[in-house]
């Protein structure tokens, strides 16, 4: 069995609906510099592989009320760590995808190459109207221009290629324009001309992430997000993903610990009495560190990496990492990042060719 990357997702306090109420600081700290600084840096050291920043939803019940820009909060992070993947979920709807292509590329410069994109592609009237734009009449329709975008971003990561700055004092040239290209992208709801503002990211391209991505998305992503409230469903699920041609398969899992002298059961009756976690489509995880490693070595042979959904952060990361993650690595199951690994790296998923290049080669 290979070892595999495992992911925390920084979901505000944490899973459960009531996560606030365990948290170790007042609900007002949370957004606060030092204390988002302070989380990811534990993340950081705890030997877990990559992070994602998932969007703000006012649609979700209980938990809390705000959110911060998820690329701003990853680059943020970035300069509070040295090992940890950033991923950042954006919705590609109603996105203009050259400033997104722009603020992704600087993510994964600020990280030296731990830069990832979790893609949503999501619509309704309210998501619609902040754009002065109507809603897609259909899922089908969104998940068209998810695809439109993603194309338009990573053909804009590509305008510059790897060796296009030369910096000449002799000549007076600072690029060469040759390898400095027009991306041209046309989708259904916009068209770029112009090159990129920044030199391609240190990893060529992010890796892009997508939830079960459909036959329409899965060309697109690297990495396909699976869930199923049992190991089978999951296994079935990162199977089918597979099918599609989509190289890399994370399994997300909600997961409670016993902590502080209490069991995890305890803990969640006591957090459900303010606010119930209801059963999801991910497989939950209660009970002790063993039992936890138990389940995730079973699954792991399965797929490429496990994207974990604590209950409640401040509690749980300290016994992740303190308990979950040595038992992990003892199984071989652990893939704990390096310094100066990239997040494709961690991945095994290797340094895309540039498609202009290409195309000049297959002239």
């Amino acid at each position: 069995m290979s070892r595999i990357p495992i992911g925390i997702d920084l979901d505000g306090e944490g899973a459960h609906p009531a996560a606030w109420r365990a948290a170790d600081h007042a609900p007002a700290e949370l957004f606060t510099p030092g204390r988002i600084a302070a989380r990811i840096a534990a993340v950081d050291e705890s030997g877990l592989g990559f992070a994602t920043f998932p969007e703000y939803d006012p649609t979700a019940p209980g938990g809390v009320g705000g959110g911060l820009d998820t690329i701003e909060a990853a680059s943020f992070a970035a300069a509070s760590t040295t090992r940890i993947g950033l991923v950042p979920v954006v919705n590609a709807i109603h996105a203009e995808p050259y400033h997104l292509a722009n603020q992704l590329n600087t993510l994964d410069w600020a990280s030296r190459g731990r830069g990832g994109w979790f893609v949503r592609s999501a619509d309704s009237a309210d998501i619609a109207a902040d754009y002065g734009r109507a809603p897609h009449r259909t899922a089908a329709d969104a998940d068209e221009e998810a695809r439109d975008v993603i194309a338009a971003v990573r053909r804009l990561w590509d305008t510059w290629e790897d060796d296009v700055l030369i910096a000449d004092e002799e000549t007076g040239r600072f690029l060469d324009l040759d390898r400095w290209h027009y991306a041209d992208a046309v989708g259904g709801s916009f068209t770029i001309k112009g090159p990129g503002l920044l030199p391609r990211p240190p990893q060529g391209q992010l890796v892009v992430w997508a939830d079960t991505p459909d036959s329409v998305l899965a060309a697109s992503v690297d990495i396909a997000v699976v869930s199923g409230r049992s190991l089978p469903q999951i296994i079935a699920r990162a199977g089918a993903a597979a099918e599609r041609g989509v190289p890399r398969r994370v399994a997300s899992v909600e997961i409670a610990l016993d902590a502080g002298g209490q069991s995890a059961t305890e803990r969640l009756r006591a957090l459900d009495r303010e606010a119930e976690w209801a059963p999801g489509d991910r497989l939950r995880i209660v009970g002790s560190a063993a039992e936890a490693a138990r389940r995730l070595t079973e699954l792991a042979p399965s797929v490429d990496g496990i994207r974990l959904h604590p209950a409640v952060i401040d509690v749980d990361l300290a016994v992740i990492a303190d308990e979950l993650l040595p038992r992990l690595d003892a199984e071989g199951v652990l893939h704990a990042p390096l310094v100066g690994e990239t997040l494709r790296d961690q991945f095994g998923l290797p340094r895309p060719a540039n498609v202009f290049a290409l195309a000049e080669e297959n002239r």
